[in-house]
């Protein structure tokens, strides 16, 4: 059972503190600059008071396109404050609301202040609209939302390159969700390198997302490094906010090394915090994490108790996706205490989610899952005559979904990742190739090797090739579409045997999917052909490459 996942980033819209910038006269402009220091100081209570106080203020006055403007302005700053609050339902009131007024206002008349004003604020409710979208697991339609906004960004006068980062960010941030690892961490990567300091507050969480990627994937030093140069630099300007959803990410990371004590210390220093200021999102993936814990040292209950509140605490948020790893989680716990009928229940409902939503890693996971669970009972039980339909089921859920986690490394740009990231690969191979000896099927066995020595592709130009579709206006180097793939075809390649290959991958080149293995010249047949059929169709991941190459030697 793989650990939770990692504590979500917070939304990427911006949350900097002002001077009273003269806009719309007292009390609205003290009271915007006041309530913009309560969010920056974690006190979003006080803050969603304050632009509430406001926004009744505005309705009492006088209708008229600046007032409708006023309350567009109110509306978005109280959606940023509920979805650091993860208060989404409220939040989707503020975006909708806001949305409805700026377009009411877009055809009256304004001076070039006014336009770039409304701009800002359009962008800023088409990024937070993606955060929503996002964070309920619709991940197609955020998609669109940043679409949307990189059409409208060429319009918007973005001297400190505060708004294109921020867009750039949602799409890090959406990658992550979809488990596209290597290209979220190409993209944050050059995001990071283009990124002004005059958008320190946009740099600081392109770091916060290095660092959860990094986590994730194995490299936890890396990980560890990022965190506390964006932990520098919220410090820095105050924003106990981020502060507090540092201890989270650092609790993952323990959790991940499994220094387990240190993670359970401050996941719950962190619930502590999220429970007295009401961020309820944060202390369900809290509670998520500490359910896995609890089951980890043998608390039984106290595991069961945790799970299950993290759960109710995500579908009331509408949080599908996070409320799907709580599912996966129980259906662990279940297996465990022997309720089969619950375990199945729960990991088939959760993988409904993840293929629903498109997060086709996590989809492979609870493939996995299943099929360990298949061999712990064929260990545990005796199927008799049963039991060689029982090992033909586990690895058909295993071999696919092992073959597709081992081709995620290929998303990778660096060595040091995808040698990583192959460790992860390697449990569910291993899974694979003791299922496949159980079966005693010596010609499966037999395309396992040879599949696995078949050796990658390398890239000898390092440049990645451009997404085949981009949303017009969009700067392809700084905006690729959030289904390109880096395991894609590049100009250039030559194929390389297994130890030539990733030598050459250590040195930092690309590397592409392995070829496909013919098995003999007459049949035509390769490799695990309906296997890595069965994984390309189910994960939507490119599992080996256009070429083919014999296995036997061309002078036989």
């Amino acid at each position: 059972m793989p650990p939770p996942s990692p504590p979500p980033s917070p939304p990427a819209g911006e949350r900097r503190p002002s001077a009273v910038a003269q806009l719309y006269g007292e009390p609205f402009d003290s009271g915007l600059a006041l309530a913009e220091e309560h969010q920056l100081t974690a006190d979003l209570a006080a803050a969603s008071a304050g632009y509430e106080e406001l926004l009744t203020l505005a309705e009492s006055l006088e209708d008229s396109p600046d007032v409708r403007f006023l309350r567009a302005h109110l509306l978005s700053n109280l959606a940023s404050v509920r979805l650091s609050a993860t208060d989404l339902a409220g939040a989707a009131d503020a975006v909708e609301g806001a949305r409805r007024l700026l377009d009411d206002v877009a055809s009256a008349p304004m001076g070039p202040r006014g336009r770039q004003l409304w701009l800002e604020l359009l962008l800023r409710n088409l990024l937070a609209r993606a955060d929503l979208l996002r964070n309920t697991g619709r991940l197609d339609e955020a998609l669109a939302c940043l679409d949307e906004a990189a059409v409208r960004l060429p319009e918007f006068d973005d001297p400190e390159g505060l708004r294109t980062a921020e867009l750039g960010l949602n799409r890090v941030l959406l990658l992550i969700d979809r488990g596209e690892w290597g290209a979220a961490e190409e993209l944050a990567t050059a995001l990071l390198a283009s990124t002004p300091a005059t958008a320190a507050p946009a740099q600081a969480r392109l770091l916060t997302a290095l660092g959860l990627i990094c986590s994730s994937t194995g490299r936890l030093d890396l990980a560890e490094d990022y965190f506390a140069r964006a932990e520098d630099d919220f410090r820095a300007r105050g924003d106990i906010g981020e502060q507090h959803l540092m201890l989270a990410h650092r609790a993952h990371t323990a959790m991940q090394r499994g220094e387990l004590d240190v993670a359970e210390r401050l996941f719950a220093e962190a619930s502590a915090i999220f429970e007295r200021q009401r961020h309820f999102g944060h202390l369900a993936v809290c509670e998520q994490a500490r359910a896995f814990l609890a089951g980890r040292r043998g608390d039984v209950a106290g595991a069961g108790d945790l799970m299950a509140s993290s759960l109710a605490r995500f579908e009331r948020l509408g949080a599908e996706i996070a409320a799907a790893d709580s599912m996966l989680l129980g259906a662990q716990q279940a297996y465990d205490r022997g309720d089969i009928d619950e375990m199945k229940r729960l990991a088939q409902a959760a993988r409904d989610v993840y293929q629903a939503r498109a997060v086709y890693e996590r989809c492979a996971q609870v493939d996995l899952i299943l099929a360990e669970t298949l061999e712990d009972n064929l260990n545990r039980t005796d199927h008799g005559d049963h039991e060689a339909a029982s090992v033909r089921t586990a690895l058909a859920l295993a071999l696919p979904a092992a073959l597709a986690l081992e081709a995620a490394r290929y998303d990778f740009v660096s060595a040091h990742a995808r040698s990583q990231w192959r460790e992860v690969a390697d449990h569910a191979m291993r899974l694979a190739f003791r299922l496949a000896v159980r079966s005693q099927d010596q010609g499966l066995l037999f395309e396992l090797v040879e599949h696995r020595c078949a050796g990658a592709t390398l890239a000898l130009d390092p440049t990645p090739r451009a997404p085949s579709t981009a949303s017009e206006g969009e700067a392809a180097s700084v905006f690729p579409s959030a289904a390109m793939k880096t395991h894609g075809h590049l100009a250039g390649a030559m194929s390389l045997g297994g130890v030539a290959a990733e030598a050459a991958a250590s040195a930092g080149l690309r590397v592409n999917p392995p070829p496909r293995v013919r098995m003999a010249p007459e049949s035509g047949r390769t490799a695990l052909q309906e296997y890595v059929a069965a994984a390309e169709f189910r994960y939507h991941r490119r599992i080996v490459s256009d070429e083919e190459v014999a296995f036997w030697s061309p002078t036989s």
